[in-house]
């Protein structure tokens, strides 16, 4: 009897050994790379050693909101694509694409876009076609925008909200004051496009700092070359057309 329980200790000793040698091996091999012909997933969280984000590779109902300073972003619609985060975790950019016919309607494109620090977008690769009521609108090119330095995207986010909580209260011409002394310097603006417009117009548009397009060099649908300079009234001036 005192045999069979030596054994039975002794058996009992050796297997606690043997499993927590598989399990602690199985936890040293986590470094080891593995290979796949292939894989089926609807999103993809890479991590920097610490398990910050730096991408996320993910389908439009899985995609990650966005995040700044630690904080992510409310729940939002976004397309498919690649989402990128830097050092401190914050987005600095991404590549998305959609497409789809709905109603007669299509719409269809990509974008890849770069942010500035802490901010929203600024340079943008794109490609965008609608056609719908049997009409087309397409625009691709590259934009480069502005945005105020030093700005934060969650300051100048809750100002633009108070911005228009304001404005519901005024009557018109007290929205078109407030807008001009204060609306304009929150937002984006364009200062430059190179590429085709909606108005299937193809060249070069230079803005200035308040995104009021100056100055367009560009050959309109008809084919003609159009050089055109515009005052700060809005105004064409110096228009070159060459037939």
């Amino acid at each position: 009897m005192e045999k069979k329980l030596n054994y039975l200790t002794a058996y009992a000793v050796i297997s606690s050994c043997l499993i927590c040698f598989v399990l602690l091996s199985g936890f040293l091999q986590k470094n080891n790379n593995e290979n796949f012909d292939e894989i089926t997933v609807k999103r993809i969280n890479i991590v920097a050693e610490d398990g910050n984000l730096r991408m996320v590779l993910s389908n439009e109902n899985r995609q990650h909101s966005g995040r700044m300073n630690g904080i992510d972003i409310e729940k939002r619609e976004r397309p498919a694509g690649i989402i990128f985060f830097n050092e401190e975790s914050d987005e600095c950019g991404g590549l998305s694409y959609y497409g789809n016919t709905e109603d007669g309607q299509t719409y269809s494109g990509m974008s890849f876009s770069m942010d500035q620090y802490k901010e929203d977008q600024v340079i943008q690769i794109l490609n965008e076609e609608v056609y719908a009521d049997g009409k087309e609108r397409i625009r691709r090119g590259i934009s480069i925008m502005d945005i105020p330095t030093g700005s934060d995207l969650f300051t100048r986010m809750d100002k633009i909200k108070e911005i228009q909580t304001r404005l519901e209260s005024m009557n018109e011409e007290d929205q078109k004051k407030l807008i001009a002394e204060i609306g304009n310097s929150l937002g984006t603006k364009q200062r430059l496009f190179i590429g085709r417009t909606g108005a299937n117009n193809s060249g070069m548009f230079l803005a200035g700092p308040d995104g009021r397009q100056k100055i367009r060099i560009y050959v309109d649908e008809n084919g003609t070359p159009i050089f055109e300079v515009i005052d700060n009234e809005g105004n064409s001036r110096n228009i070159l057309k060459t037939n």
